[in-house]
């Protein structure tokens, strides 16, 4: 693998690790309502964006860490 394809594992490892601390982040910093129940408190908009964040960032980061291997389509 050369040329521009070398970085493309860096930038997943950088662009997984951005999107795991965003995720990460904004369970802590969303805005709460005085006496949540347990289900308004896990299933919210911000709850839900946070998760999918965080596990995309995990895959994207097992991609770039090699761990998953990257799909190489060939067409022609």
């Amino acid at each position: 693998m050369g040329g521009p394809a070398a970085l493309l594992p860096k930038f997943f490892v950088i662009c997984s690790v951005i999107l795991i601390l965003t995720g990460v982040a904004q369970v802590f910093v969303r805005p709460r309502k005085d006496r949540e129940t347990a289900a308004e408190r896990f299933v919210n908009r911000a709850t839900i964006t946070a998760a999918v964040s965080v596990t995309i960032g995990i895959l994207g980061l097992l991609i770039g860490l090699g761990v998953i291997p990257m799909v190489h389509l060939r067409f022609g």
